[in-house]
């Protein structure tokens, strides 16, 4: 059952954020841009799908951001067991790739959002910050930016 989750902020409460992402260097960005936001806070990294289903399952963030291309269990499969397992859980899903059938597969799967890697420092706070607050965006901003 998904427990409810805080949805106000401060610096000395924020948003719990879970990351998946298998290349480290760009699993370091990634921390280095969501933790420059005051309103956010990475608790967990996962290298693959599986250990993001687990982290989530065991830490209980606000939010997970999700790549899509991952190894063990790649990241549409990977959101699919969150929605089931944790239904209220808000994924964002991230790819340095434009295959939009892979977009259109991990947002039937059940991803709240979807930021390409090239738009992160500009658009990756931002959605991040409302999704985790409960704002429910759509994956289908714009696939191809």
């Amino acid at each position: 059952m998904d427990s409810p989750r805080p949805r106000r902020t401060s610096p000395s409460h924020p948003h719990r954020i879970v990351l998946a992402e298998d290349d480290e260097d760009f699993l370091a960005a990634l921390e280095a841009v969501l933790d420059a936001h005051g309103d956010l806070a990475v608790v967990g990294r996962a290298r693959n799908g599986l250990e993001a289903v687990e982290l989530a399952e065991k830490l209980r963030p606000d939010l997970v951001v999700m790549d899509i291309e991952m190894p063990v269990l790649d990241g549409v499969e990977a959101t699919r067991l969150l929605r089931e397992r944790m239904p209220g859980l808000p994924i964002l899903a991230i790819s340095g790739h434009d295959y939009e059938e892979r977009v259109l597969e991990i947002r039937a799967a059940g991803a709240s959002d979807y930021v390409r890697k090239a738009r992160l420092e500009d658009e990756l706070p931002d959605v991040a910050a409302g999704l985790a607050a409960g704002q429910r965006q759509g994956v289908a901003r714009d696939a191809d930016r």
